[in-house]
């Protein structure tokens, strides 16, 4: 396995290189890159690597510019001295987000589930056995507006709610519409990567996060964009699977 790590700090680049030699011999640390402008060239020049560990804050800018400009999806680890962040870090489809000094129980740790998630990803792509239904989910909704039917796409969508036992689905634009199906159902047919309930009156979509903060009885208080009609909190039940739901492990 092929790793690139991107840090602008040498102490922090030889910290990283020596506890990966400790835990993961196997996992070949192929480049070093200490800013954006030299990582966008070595990617280019380079064999894509199956993982990075990444800084957050570099000389010339947040690495998360990296990653949207790729064409395709890599795991990154984020590294940062700041916990703030951590919602920009998921959005770009960060696996996990570590705090400097990286410890090494904690990168064990996060190289373990980095490792599981691989071998559940190689299991699903295995041809499935026959007479094995594939799992597939809607990307697509159709919507009553007025007289008029309306088609919206999963990657519109910001959130999802019930009010007085009506659904309304939120848009990224701030569009709201009437839907026919319960919370229930649509937890069922919506991405689990990309959505979550995160409690019995919302789902939500992981880029409408902007800020979470902590709430009462370990809840956690979330921001949306744009902006919901009432509280976002997640339920005492639900907040253990929401915090596995962004690390990705769920």
């Amino acid at each position: 396995m092929h790793l690139l790590i991107i840090e602008d700090e040498e102490n922090a680049i030889e910290r990283l290189e020596k506890i990966i030699a400790e835990i993961a011999p196997d996992k070949r640390i192929v480049g070093k890159c200490t800013s954006i402008e030299q990582t966008l060239q070595w990617l280019k020049e380079h064999p894509r690597p199956d993982l990075i560990l990444s800084d957050v804050q570099l000389s010339d800018g947040l690495s998360f510019e990296i990653f949207q400009q790729l064409d395709a999806q890599i795991p990154v680890i984020f590294v940062s001295a700041y916990d703030q962040f951590a919602v920009e870090a998921f959005k770009v489809h960060g696996l996990h987000y570590l705090l400097k000094p990286v410890k090494k129980n904690e990168l064990t740790e996060t190289m373990a589930r980095y490792d599981l998630n691989q071998s559940r990803i190689n299991a699903t792509t295995e041809p499935a056995a026959a007479g094995t239904p594939e799992k597939t989910y809607q990307e697509r909704f159709i919507l009553h507006v007025g007289s008029q039917m309306k088609l919206i796409h999963d990657h519109e969508i910001a959130f999802i709610y019930t009010e007085n036992k009506v659904v309304f689905i939120v848009t990224f634009t701030g569009q709201k519409y009437l839907m026919d199906m319960t919370l229930e159902a649509l937890e069922k047919v919506l991405k689990p990567a990309v959505f979550f309930r995160i409690n019995r009156q919302c789902i939500i979509a992981l880029k409408s996060i902007v800020k979470m903060s902590p709430a009462s009885k370990q809840r956690i208080s979330l921001r949306l964009q744009p902006p919901a009609p009432f509280e976002t909190i997640t339920s005492f039940e639900r907040t253990p699977q929401f915090r596995k739901w962004l690390l990705g492990e769920i």
